[in-house]
């Protein structure tokens, strides 16, 4: 995609966003950040789990930024040495740059300096405002989407809005809203925990397939893995009749690969290996493990 200035809004976001992390301490390492993108939703993998009250602080530290309208300058290095001798405090990806090659600086007033060839804007205050829209934790990484300029503008009014509205419907005050959250958060945190107690008793009882409906199986995961290190010689088939998880221990006899290629008759095209089964499944073939796990 052309780099626009959307993009350019996100993308010097971005390096105010990484720069406001370090801040609080954290050793960041971004994997990736896509901020050219046709969505106009910028992206930012980091090689951690970065905990969701950092992240909110940051994002003030970076709206904070954008109101002091920093102004964006580039230079030009013949080479990393004498990018980082004028750059104390530079920012780099190490996989992606060539420490022999030209290095090109984009400099945010006195507040951030990182190696990058994207395109800027000329001064925060093109920004306008920047939103975390979505945070993922998956695989030991953190994934966070963030818009900027009227998306960011809009975004945050939609919110407002049906906080407000909400509030309306329940007769609830919406200062009071942080200890309405606490309070339902608490009540969630419950239900999972004798949801997990309920998923422990069934295992312990049943070692054929397990039928959950409209529950998310990697809810379980933990339990799932736990349960299979204390019951090494058990083979557990877990399915909500959406998604298939099957594990065995080290000691049990059930072949999943022979398992996994009778469901790739049916269309399954999951992962399958020695010691689990995941993957998508329909009615037909969640029938069909049936008759396997009982044969």
């Amino acid at each position: 995609m052309e780099e626009n200035i959307q993009g350019a809004r996100l993308h010097t976001a971005e390096h105010m966003f990484a720069r406001a992390l370090q801040e609080q301490g954290l050793d960041i390492h971004v994997r990736k950040a896509d901020t050219y993108r046709e969505d106009n939703i910028g992206k930012a993998y980091v090689k951690e789990i970065i905990p969701f009250e950092k992240i909110i602080e940051a994002e003030k530290t970076v709206n904070a930024k954008i109101i002091e309208n920093l102004i964006v300058t580039e230079e030009n290095f013949e080479n990393l040495d004498d990018a980082m001798r004028k750059n104390p405090k530079l920012r780099f990806n190490e996989d992606r740059l060539d420490k022999e090659k030209n290095v090109r600086v984009v400099t945010i007033g006195q507040y951030d300096f990182s190696a990058c060839k994207h395109r800027h804007v000329k001064q925060t205050s093109e920004i306008m405002m920047f939103a975390v829209k979505r945070i993922s934790y998956l695989g030991g990484e953190t994934e966070i989407e963030f818009i900027a300029g009227n998306d960011a503008l809009l975004f945050l009014l939609q919110i407002k809005n049906e906080v407000l509205e909400s509030a309306m419907d329940r007769h609830f005050v919406p200062e009071k809203l942080s200890e309405y959250i606490k309070n339902e958060n608490e009540r969630i945190i419950e239900i999972e925990r004798e949801e997990k107690e309920i998923l422990h008793r069934l295992l312990e009882s049943n070692s054929q397939l397990i039928v959950l409906k409209d529950v998310k199986i990697s809810k379980f995961y933990g339990e799932l893995n736990y349960f299979i290190k204390t019951h090494a010689e058990r083979c557990i088939a877990i399915t909500n009749e959406q998604q298939i998880t099957i594990m065995k221990g080290k000691d049990c006899k059930v072949d999943l690969l022979k398992i996994g290629e009778e469901l790739k008759t049916l269309g399954f095209s999951g992962s399958i290996n020695e010691s689990s089964i995941n993957g998508k499944v329909n009615e037909k073939i969640v029938e069909e493990i049936d008759k396997l796990w009982k044969a």
